[in-house]
């Protein structure tokens, strides 16, 4: 840590990581906390070594190839290692006495200079030049402001304040970006590749903000949420019609009629007895035979519940700080009064909800014993302000409402993983902000799945979060192609009665092949997961972070999904990257670098295209992507280009994959002339399954976990040619040919070690 003082100004400058610092700069006085450092959302894991130089008119901090220089008269800030140096100058709106009474920066932008990031602040524009942004959740009109931008310069910043702020990105000043807020201190994360480049950027402020969760196995496939007006019969019953009909379906939501009393924001909620009754001589957290949830269990369906809530969990956070404990046990005293009445003795709080002395998750215990394993944190009330709450008993409103949504899924997730012995929750919200993605995962908010959400999903993406979703158009072809190729599925019932079967023949095949495709995908899209948690570079990806070219920079209607598969939605004047590409669909073939116009086949919904150059697993559809055991997949292969690919695998339920508990088979195609050389590498690492845990028999809703399985066996199925001859180490490999595909398989046995294919074309 370097600390120095110049012109009354207060500086202190930390070079957490390779790339990563942490600048704080008051006007005279002592740094204010940001309750995003206090509560342990923003995260530092240390400091490393680097070099300082200091003379009359500046202060240096240098590390790894990256300056960070101080002008000790004007205070402003240059870095170095970026394509061009980029000057920070700052302003303190009230002097030295003040110590939280807000701030200005401003940074100088080049002429060529892209920005990128803010969250899903903006519907507009991926490319965030040229606009104005309020940092601000609002209902609808800004669910999930986040405080990162990241520039086409080589850096990135985070600022970490969690009042009210604004960009001005260049709009008023063509060559400036203007950060602005009226309460907060000067206190931002700095990341810079001196590669330059945007994904690694946005692998740097991970090491801040923390990497993408992998949520459950069943979180990857299909959610369907049903209408209000079900009730428990009509629940199980739809949940049979999924599996009679071949419709993959993970999990069933439940909107607010599942509780008694309507939109219930206290702790006092249960089920409803009439819509979905408990025998009453049983315990509350009973999961038993006698239940609606013995029944979906043994469908293989999970159970989502929507949860409102208006508590302070303020209170929470500060005894997790440790700081609160003794103020809130202060004593009153009725010496001398006049009137000695002791139900006057004690504060008489607004705030009618919340249970100082214990936390939101508490009372949501007995549901997750039911098979509660995801919880739907709906807008209200986290979206509101609430100008007469004191939070925690010591923070206004305009600091924390950023701030809640965060404190939200923090508490949920943290309250499910240890009541259950660290399995892993499906938490899902419209609200974020800075830090909320190593929470929970999103979902576009109460706007429909319609072609603005794509930008919202790709800015996430583009400033660290991964799994989000919309809810599915499912009236139009377009909108089902679209909901099934975003990083989750969820389509929403809650006021219509969207059920495949009751779509018409069309539709309810559409929805039929899309979710069976989605099954067959699983591992693909599963091991793209693992990347988005290890590299934040996520699963639904702006061309333009594939491609660092600013001709796709406003392309919204296009996205990759993964490495391989690029996704054409709404509009089909589709912008092809360079290289080759295969229709998914159909199998044509088309040069990329362009734009075509293209047209969607008979029962689908938009374009999908596969990258030459790319290996993509997939499964055998199954009803739930559980069922899956992981004994045997298909490797499809399209060459053009050298490529790997690493086959992810693990228990799917627990957060054990933090720990390493987690296997990877790693594979490659390399070209040789006329030849392909396909690699299959032994699997590496484990990981081990887990009993249903003894005792408390009601919790019959505790999961037998299962470990790794036996070796797989493979099809590898080369998409792109027939072959000639197929050799392993020089011996011949028997093979088929159809329609310009080759088949070849290789058994669990035969994988016991690294083998290499010759694929003579």
């Amino acid at each position: 840590m370097f600390n120095f003082t110049a012109n009354e100004r207060k500086f202190e400058i930390r070079v957490i990581d390779n790339g990563v610092f942490r600048f704080r700069m008051a006007n005279g006085c002592d740094f204010a906390e940001s309750l995003l450092s206090r509560y342990n959302i923003l995260k530092e894991s240390g400091e490393i070594d680097a070099d300082q130089a200091e003379n009359d008119s500046s202060f240096t901090v240098t590390s790894n190839g990256v300056g960070l220089i101080v002008d000790k008269s004007t205070g402003s800030l240059t870095v170095t290692g970026t394509k061009k140096p980029v000057t920070f100058d700052f302003d303190g709106y009230k002097g030295k006495e003040y110590t939280n009474r807000g701030f200005s920066i401003s940074v100088t932008l080049t002429d060529d200079e892209r920005l990128f990031g803010l969250g899903d602040e903006s519907r507009t524009s991926i490319a965030r030049r040229g606009t104005f942004s309020r940092l601000d959740i609002r209902n609808i009109a800004s669910y999930g402001p986040i405080p990162f931008i990241m520039s086409s310069n080589g850096y990135g910043i985070l600022l970490n304040c969690t009042y009210a702020h604004t960009f001005d990105i260049g709009k008023s000043e063509s060559d400036r970006m203007l950060i602005e807020a009226h309460k907060g201190t000067i206190d931002f994360y700095l990341f810079v590749s001196t590669e330059h480049k945007l994904a690694d950027i946005l692998d740097l402020q991970a090491k801040v903000s923390g990497r993408p969760l992998m949520m459950p196995k069943s979180f990857y496939g299909y959610t369907f949420v049903l209408n209000e007006q079900t009730n428990a019969r009509e629940m199980l019953w739809d949940c049979l019609m999924f599996r009679r009909e071949g419709i993959p379906c993970d999990m069933v939501g439940l909107e607010p009629q599942w509780m008694s009393k309507h939109y219930d924001r206290t702790i006092d909620k249960k089920f409803d007895d009439d819509r979905f009754y408990i025998p009453g001589w049983l315990p509350q957290n009973q999961s038993g035979p006698e239940t609606f949830f013995f029944n979906l269990r043994k469908m293989g369906f999970k159970l989502s519940l929507w949860l409102c809530q208006d508590y302070d969990l303020l209170y929470e956070e500060e005894r997790q700080a440790g700081e609160l404990a003794k103020k809130l046990n202060k004593e009153y005293t009725f010496e001398g009064a006049s009137i000695l009445d002791e139900h006057l003795a004690c504060p008489n709080y607004q705030d009618w909800v919340t249970k100082r002395d214990e936390p939101w998750f508490e009372h949501l215990k007995k549901f997750v014993d039911n098979g509660a394993s995801a919880f739907k944190l709906d807008g209200a009330w986290q979206v509101n302000d609430h100008p007469d709450r004191i939070w925690g008993g010591k923070y206004f409103d305009d600091e924390v409402h950023n701030l809640y949504p965060v404190l939200y899924v923090k508490q949920m997730m943290q309250g499910f993983r240890d009541h259950t012995d660290g399995r892993r929750a499906m938490i899902y919200t419209p609200c974020m902000y800075a830090g909320s993605h190593q929470y929970c995962a999103s979902w576009a908010g109460d706007t429909g799945g319609g072609y603005d959400t794509v930008v919202a999903m790709l800015n996430y993406g583009l400033s660290g979060h991964t799994n989000v979703t919309a809810d599915m158009e499912a009236t139009i072809p377009e909108g089902i192609h679209y909901a099934f190729f975003m990083p989750w599925v969820q389509q929403l019932g809650w006021r219509n009665w969207q059920q495949p079967w009751f779509m018409g023949e069309e539709l309810e095949n559409m929805i039929r092949y899309y979710s069976r495709l989605r099954s067959a995908l699983f591992p693909y899209i599963y091991s793209m997961a693992h990347k988005a948690a290890t590299t934040s570079m996520p699963i639904a990806r702006s061309i333009s972070l594939m491609y660092d070219d600013p001709k796709y920079d406003y392309v919204t209607n296009c996205y990759m999904f993964g490495d391989s598969f690029l996704v054409g939605v709404f509009d089909m004047n589709v912008s092809l990257p360079e290289g080759r590409w295969i229709d998914f669909f159909t199998g044509d073939s088309y040069e990329g670098g362009k734009n075509i116009e293209y047209k969607v086949p008979e029962g689908r919904g938009g374009a999908l295209f596969v990258k030459c150059g790319s290996i993509i697993p997939t499964m055998e559809p199954c009803d739930y992507v559980e069922k899956f055991k992981g004994d045997k997949y298909t490797v499809n292969l399209y060459h053009g280009e050298d490529c790997d690919f690493e086959l992810y695998e693990d228990d799917g339920l627990t957060y054990d994959y933090l720990e390493g508990a987690y296997a990877t088979t790693n594979m490659s195609l390399r070209h040789d002339g006329d030849r392909l050389i396909f690699s299959l590498d032994k699997r590496e690492g484990s990981y081990d399954g887990r009993k249903q845990r003894e005792g408390d028999s009601y919790k019959l809703s505790d999961p037998v976990i299962n470990g790794m399985g036996v070796i797989p066996s493979f099809t590898v199925v080369l998409q792109t040619a027939e072959a000639k001859r197929v050799t392993l180490s020089g011996k011949e490999v028997p093979f088929r040919t159809e329609n310009g595909k080759t088949y070849f398989e290789i058994s669990s046995d035969e994988h016991k070690g690294e083998l290499e294919y010759t694929i003579e074309i």
